[in-house]
């Protein structure tokens, strides 16, 4: 984790105590041991019809940095009644996952939740787990019946700065309105003590909130006494004034956040000196110590200049380490993006045109993106979080934030004041002071996980008839897609065998025997299973996040495309009706007919470079590796034959031979003649052990009739399930006319959606290319993502 510039202010008298020492040593063992993390999900839009597909790309974040110790993303689908429709487990490739789910078409209309999350997340707070409210449509593009109306009940909370009302010291207390499904509504009102006499009036000034100021009085108790939108008058008992205590305040001036502390009268000893600590991230960026034994009040100042953006926690503790008050800040110096920026070479929004999109980074190092493209009124976007204001803000304070990304559209001082209200009314990430000065640490259900292993129990060891120690399981994997791995369990136990780190989408049949004991296969049973976390849970319906109103724009868009396609499907007998239907019959070319004929799983795509050497002149190339010298940008080929080293951006490139991992030496003794295709993947290839960071290469030997021998004829067979299957977003390619005639009508809402755009020093500028559907005039375009430092970019523009 990224270090930042450590402030050490004094007030009035230093001093740190023994305890305050610990706390620094443990702030540093909970930052490098138990870090934070958070999760924001792309989505290529906010509505769906039922029959659509949900493409999603997640991002993973600790502090300020990308997230490198969770190793799978793990989405779900929940019902209104809280159920898990579907659920989803897919690898975590550079702190990023993605995926997809396939809405019913029999699905009524309604709101879904989406949760994801790693079992990381699990052992803290669920409430910062990621969950979105999906608005979905039904396949004739109708929203959900509107239920009748209710009168809607509003309530408000009060949160004094600080977090108590201290007799005879002035405080500001913040506040929030909302109604009964969590939505900020007006009020406005009186303070009034026992007496009934006004103390001080206050109205809502920004979505519910508002803000006013309050001396309590020993003896005495407060109401509000308030009236919402709808002029419906309510009292609210504010909370009960502490005898004794601090109050902190906490003002912006320039680049500096100025804080004020008092006390009063009374107090014990130990709270007359105290330490101030500021949090950014994990990481304790300012300490500074004071003396009140004399004096009631003092003041200081943190210089957030060189701070990273983000949410601040402010604390004063007693010698004891005893939090007597705490405060949250926004530090926003517009310091969290990197550059980027993207531009339409070829724009036509006429009937099925070609558009070309480029997307240029502006620097070397990697930077992971996804992007989508929509209609316009689809796609737009409401009151809903982003990358931004989910890293930034959402993803480190509880409670509902209504439209988050106001706060981040522009840095003026109305913006910033607005978004102190929500610091001052909303909860954040509280530590356990007491165990960090008693040098404990949380307890930690899930450990940080490791990608999918397949693991083997065996039934029947007795000691009577055990396992030889240097027993191995031999095992072939098949896939559906006939793609096969011929692998070697080793021994772990005294009854278990296990494979950790290998990849594999959907379920695989898994062909086994004991290399060792082969009478072991007739006394003895195997149960195969994988490493996964099974312990799926309902949510409370209650809980659910807050429903969107969906902008009515968007949905009779979505209902016009349903009743279009619904006509042209209806009258049309032959031909493709292209909405999330995939058309088969397209023309191959000459290295999509190899790729379908020698790559299979996750080696097929066009994810990178290809060569056909069926025909081409190899002379000159005494191996592979000479003849790759050079033509594939950022792949650093060193030594000769056996020696040869391969890697790209540092890492180590995996090889492969016909699907199955090999080395340099096996590599080099093949003749380059009785190579037919070689395929590069770009990094990250996660078909390689460790995600593959190097990227990988393929080589593919010559083959006649493509007879594939079948696998474990003999052999003990088994079904084991691996990450989720992945789908990839079909564009269709209308360059040629035979192509288009075979679609009858194309009213698809997301034209474009590519979950892995990458840029590097060698490849800063990426171009996609897309269609239109039939009728579409506008396109909005939403870009995503993070690079390797943690900076984060997002671009939405609409282009007509």
């Amino acid at each position: 984790m990224k270090k930042f510039l450590l402030v050490v202010g004094v007030l009035i008298f230093s001093f740190f105590s023994v305890k305050a020492q610990v706390l620094d040593s443990m702030l540093k063992v909970y930052s490098e041991q138990v870090p934070d993390q958070k999760v924001h999900v792309h989505f290529d839009k906010d509505l769906y019809r039922a029959g659509e597909t949900i493409w999603f790309k997640a991002y993973l974040f600790s502090g300020f940095s990308l997230s490198a110790f969770s190793r799978n993303f793990y989405a779900e689908l929940v019902n209104d009644k809280g159920n898990v429709m579907q659920r989803k487990i897919y690898p975590v490739i550079e702190s990023a996952s993605a995926g997809s789910f396939d809405i019913p078409d029999s699905l009524p209309a309604g709101n879904l939740t989406f949760r994801g999350y790693t079992t990381w997340l699990l052992n803290f707070d669920t409430s910062f787990i990621f969950q979105k409210s999906v608005t979905i449509l039904d396949k004739a593009g109708n929203p959900q019946k509107k239920a009748p109306d209710v009168l809607r009940t509003a309530a408000i909370q009060f949160f004094p700065e600080g977090g108590n009302l201290v007799n005879t010291l002035e405080s500001v207390v913040a506040f929030k309105a909302n109604d009964d499904v969590g939505m900020p509504v007006k009020a406005k009102g009186n303070i009034v003590n026992s007496k009934g006499t006004v103390i001080t009036s206050f109205s809502a000034v920004h979505d519910g909130m508002g803000t006013f100021t309050l001396r309590p009085e020993a003896n005495e108790t407060y109401n509000a006494v308030w009236t919402d939108a709808t002029g419906k008058q309510q009292t609210t008992a504010l909370p009960v004034a502490k005898a004794e205590g601090y109050v902190i305040k906490v003002a912006t001036s320039g680049n500096k956040k100025i804080f004020t502390l008092s006390r009063t009268d009374g107090i014990p000893e130990e709270w007359k000196r105290v330490t101030v600590v500021a949090l950014l991230g994990q990481e304790r960026v300012y300490r500074a110590a004071a003396n009140l034994e004399v004096n009631k009040m003092t003041s200081g100042s943190i210089p957030v200049t060189d701070f990273p953006s983000g949410v601040m926690q402010i604390t004063v503790f007693s010698t004891n380490m005893e939090p007597l008050a705490e405060r949250i800040v926004m530090v926003n110096n517009d310091n969290y993006h990197f550059k980027t920026t993207i531009t339409t070479p070829e724009l036509n929004t006429n009937f099925r045109a070609k558009n070309t999109l480029e997307i240029a980074v502006d620097d070397t190092i990697l930077s992971n993106l996804s992007l989508s493209v929509t209609d316009a009124v689809i796609g737009r976007q409401t009151t809903g979080d982003n990358i931004i204001s989910r890293i930034l803000l959402t993803g480190d304070i509880k409670g509902y934030v209504h439209n988050p990304t106001y706060y981040f559209s522009k840095n003026s001082d109305s913006v910033a004041a607005h978004l102190d209200l929500v610091m001052l009314t909303h909860g954040w990430r509280r530590y356990n002071w007491t165990l960090l000065a008693q040098r404990r640490k949380p307890a930690l259900k899930y450990p940080p996980d490791s990608y999918l292993s397949l693991d083997a129990r065996v039934f029947g060891v007795t000691t009577a008839s055990p396992l030889r120690n240097d027993e191995q399981l031999l095992i072939f994997l098949q896939g559906k897609d006939s793609s096969l791995q011929l692998l070697e369990m080793r021994k772990v136990g005294l009854d278990k065998f296990s494979l950790p780190n290998i990849t594999f989408f959907d379920t695989v049949s898994v062909y086994y025997q004991f290399a060792k004991d082969k009478k072991a296969e007739k006394e003895m049973s195997l149960a195969f299973t994988n490493n996964f976390y099974k312990g799926v849970k309902n949510i409370n319906p209650l809980n659910r996040p807050v429903s969107l109103q969906v902008d009515t724009a968007a949905i009779a868009r979505t209902k016009f495309l349903a009743e279009r396609l619904a006509l042209i499907g209806g009258r049309f007998n032959q031909g493709n009706v292209l909405q999330t239907v995939v058309v088969t019959t397209r023309t191959k070319s000459r290295l999509q007919e190899l790729d379908e004929k020698y790559a299979s799983g996750l080696f097929r795509g066009d994810n990178g470079y290809i060569f056909d050497l069926t025909g081409n002149n190899t002379s000159g190339a005494f191996d592979v590796f000479s003849y790759l010298q050079g033509r594939v940008a950022g792949l650093q080929i060193s030594g000769m034959g056996s020696n040869a080293s391969l890697s790209w951006r540092g890492s180590p490139t995996a090889l492969f031979l016909n699907e199955m991992p090999s080395d340099p030496s096996m590599i080099s003794g093949i003749n380059i003649n009785d190579i037919a295709y070689i395929k590069i993947m770009r990094p990250p290839f996660i078909g390689s052990t460790g995600g593959g960071a190097g990227g990988a290469v393929a080589i593919y030997t010559k083959k006649g009739g493509d007879v594939k021998p079948t696998p474990g004829v003999g052999l003990n067979k088994s079904i084991v399930t691996g990450y989720s299957a992945m789908k990839e977003f079909y564009s269709p390619n209308y360059k040629d006319l035979s192509a288009s005639s075979e679609v009858a009508a194309d009213y698809r809402s997301t034209l474009y959606w590519n979950p892995a755009v990458l840029t590097d020093g060698s490849r800063k500028k990426v171009r996609v290319e897309f269609y239109n559907n039939d009728i579409t005039r506008s396109f909005r375009i939403v870009l995503e993502g993070v690079n390797e430092i943690g900076k984060i970019v997002r671009i939405e523009k609409v282009v007509q």
